[in-house]
């Protein structure tokens, strides 16, 4: 018997690490100028970003098909166990399309198949995807795995400043007026992936100004701290700074997580935020 953790693309984990731990990655879409893409597989970021600030069109993005996951599913052996976690069900249907999978199968079949809300994305993702992977890896209960996955879960936090709020107004995210007059008053949203959701957390003047108000977050929850990660789109440099900033303040390791086409085609290139549990 075997223990199978799958999850979707937007987990952005090294390939590396995904080798590693066996997890099967089954990717989302991009659509954009009458094309399709395969996250992770058909097209890179920097491609993407290069043909998506000179289009006039705007990218949209899709879940595996209910077909996709059935065929992974169905690959498995008789007596595998399979542990699935996704993107939040808030962001995507991903989650749906795994379930109605799922449902195809033979009774028996379903009942080892464990699909999860991550209610994350991006590195909160990761960190939920490395935990299980190095639990199974040690041969410890699905139980006691799906215990630690609700912990991580109710524990993390995910804020995040983007740098220009055209991708949030292109994307329907955000009204074309408040767009407008937020570039014309160099605001700089700080939003907050909480209960699945994206949601404004606060407003301020500059990008200096929002990174410190992310960074304040996560000094508010220094004494539980257990994990931290940077994340950014087609910004490296700014996040290798942060990074050794929150090395040297918390004496943790700090991951760098440069997240996908299909979170960065609604929040845009030069967008920066810590996650943490």
């Amino acid at each position: 018997m075997s223990r199978i953790l799958i999850s979707d693309s937007t987990s952005y984990l090294p390939e590396d690490t995904i080798n590693h731990y066996g997890i099967i990655i089954i990717p989302l879409n991009i659509h954009l100028e009458g094309k399709s893409y395969k996250e992770g597989r058909d097209i890179s970021p920097t491609d993407f970003y290069s043909i998506f600030k000179s289009s006039k069109e705007f990218p949209t993005t899709s879940q595996p098909s209910a077909g996709e996951f059935l065929e992974i599913f169905q690959s498995l052996g008789s007596d595998d166990e399979a542990l699935v976690i996704l993107l939040s069900a808030e962001l995507s249907g991903t989650v749906q399309s795994a379930l109605m999978a799922r449902s195809m199968l033979q009774p028996e079949r379903q009942d080892r198949i464990t699909i999860i809300d991550s209610r994350s994305a991006a590195a909160g993702l990761g960190f939920q995807l490395l935990q299980a992977g190095e639990m199974l890896a040690q041969g410890r209960p699905v139980k006691e795995v799906l215990e630690e996955n609700k912990r991580i879960k109710f524990k993390q936090e995910i804020f995040f400043a983007v740098d220009n709020l055209e991708y949030l107004v292109r994307g329907g995210r955000l009204g074309k007026k408040s767009g407008l007059i937020g570039n014309l008053l160099k605001l700089k949203p700080v939003l907050r992936l909480q209960d699945g959701r994206i949601e404004l957390f606060d407003k301020v003047r500059t990008s200096h100004r929002a990174i410190q108000a992310i960074l304040r977050q996560v000094e508010l929850s220094q004494s539980w701290l257990e994990q931290l990660a940077v994340i950014h789109i087609q910004a490296e440099e700014q996040a290798l700074l942060l990074q050794q900033k929150l090395q040297e303040q918390y004496h943790l390791p700090v991951l760098i997580s440069e997240a996908g086409p299909v979170i960065g085609s609604h929040v845009g290139p030069g967008t920066l935020g810590i996650a943490f549990y």
